[in-house]
Formats: C-alpha cells, sequence, structure tokens
C-alpha cells in the first residue's frame, strides 16, 4: 500500500515528464537507434551525478556571498550562473566525457543530443523527486511544464556542440573540437544561469514575470529547431563532406 502511494505521489508525477520527453528525443534517432542499455546507464549516471552537485552549490553560495551583498541583482546573477548552472552542467558533461565520449554507440551527429539529453533529464529526475518529497505533488506540474523541459534544452546545446567536438576531433582538427567542447559546457550554463537568474528574488521582486516566460519560449523553440535540424541532417561523425561532395 505503501509503495502503491509512494508511487502515484512521488514517482509517476516526477518520471512522466521525463519519460515524456526522453521518448520525443530517442524516437528522431532514425538511422541508428543508441542502445537502449547505454542510455539506461546516462540516465542513471546523469542522476548519480547530481548527489555531489548540492555540497559544492552550497560552497558556491557562501563564497559568493562573501563577494556580493545578499539580495541584490550581481549576487543573484553571479550565483545562479556559476554557484549553480556551472555546477550542475559540469557534472552532466562530466557523465558524457566519462562514459560517452569515447564510446564507439557515440558515432553520428545526432547522437550528441540524445546522450546529453539523457544525462540532463537523469539528473532532473532525481531532482523532482527531491522537490515533490520535499514541496509535495503541487510543484510537479510547474516542474512539469518548466524546469523539466528547462534541463533537456540544456542537454540538447550540449549535445548539439559536443557533436561537432567529436566530429572535429576525429577529422584531426583539434583546434575546433576543443572550442566546441568548451561551448558545450558554456553555452548551457549561461542558458541555465539566465533561466534561474529570472527566477531569483531580486527580479521577482520587480514583477517582470513575463520576462521568463518569452524567456521560456525562446529556449524552447531554439531546441525544437536544433533537434530537428540535427536528427534531418543526421550523418556519421569524422567524415569531410565537402571531399565526398
Amino acid at each position: 500500500m505503501i509503495s502503491k502511494i509512494f508511487f502515484y505521489l512521488v514517482l509517476l508525477p516526477a518520471l512522466l515528464p521525463v519519460a515524456i520527453i526522453l521518448y520525443y528525443v530517442y524516437s528522431k534517432d532514425k538511422k541508428e537507434r543508441e542502445p537502449l542499455p547505454l542510455l539506461l546507464k546516462t540516465i542513471l549516471f546523469g542522476a548519480l551525478f547530481s548527489l555531489p552537485c548540492i555540497p559544492l552549490e552550497k560552497l558556491a553560495y557562501g563564497m559568493i556571498s562573501s563577494s556580493f551583498e545578499a539580495g541584490t541583482i550581481q549576487w543573484a546573477l553571479v550565483q545562479n550562473v556559476f554557484g549553480v548552472a556551472l555546477i550542475e552542467e559540469f557534472f552532466k558533461f562530466l557523465v558524457i566525457m566519462l562514459y560517452i565520449w569515447k564510446n564507439r554507440h557515440f558515432d553520428y551527429r545526432y547522437d550528441g543530443i540524445v546522450y546529453a539529453v539523457s544525462s540532463s533529464l537523469g539528473f532532473a529526475a532525481l531532482e523532482n523527486i527531491i522537490y515533490i518529497l520535499n514541496f509535495g505533488t503541487g510543484v510537479s506540474i510547474g516542474r512539469a511544464i518548466f524546469a523539466i523541459p528547462g534541463h533537456a534544452t540544456f542537454g540538447v546545446m550540449m549535445g548539439f556542440f559536443l557533436s561537432r567536438a567529436k566530429d572535429w576531433k576525429l577529422r584531426g582538427n583539434k583546434a575546433k573540437s576543443f572550442c566546441n567542447l568548451i561551448l558545450s559546457l558554456a553555452v548551457p550554463m549561461v542558458i541555465h544561469g539566465i533561466y534561474d537568474f529570472l527566477l531569483s528574488e531580486p527580479i521577482q521582486a520587480m514583477n517582470m514575470n513575463y520576462i521568463f516566460f518569452i524567456y521560456v519560449i525562446i529556449l524552447d523553440v531554439a531546441a525544437f529547431f536544433t533537434i530537428r535540424h540535427d536528427f534531418k541532417t543526421d550523418r556519421p561523425l569524422g567524415v569531410d563532406y565537402t571531399i565526398i561532395e
């Protein structure tokens, strides 16, 4: 009885939006589907790698608060970009670099998005469970509409650049590969940081919620077209198509 209550009140509202988005992204991988065991492993590690973020974010909060006056816009911006977004996106990125980057199945352009979104949604799944346990199922709808798609969007942008980085690496251009690796962490960090910044108390106090909603719409549209572009132009990594053509 208790297990059923836990499932319906916690696991189902926490994991259902994650499963829906993951299915959508995975279903677009038409040319060479990624192995489900590897995908599940990426999701699991994405969840596990979220755990070190908690103490690190507390440490960063203390350091940033000692340099900026808490509650100010400057403090909120630095805190959300470097004290939260950088830490969280780094650990999602670390999952890919440790377990996926050299894997033989990461061999097509669209694969970067599939694996990065899987890592991000694994992270989001555990975060969602923790939020619902702490604040109740009332937060599940808002998180299903905003937080879960937000993490997926950050993963889409990370995966876009990760595929370019591996493509250039296989083609022997280390400089372009390195630049895209940096972008694969920097871009999701910045858009994640701005997302959280727009929800921070100093911004909320200015009654500018409409900016957040506009920002979310822009991110969702950008993610949709990025996914659409990469699965439509999906091709093996490491092939110089200018020479072939």
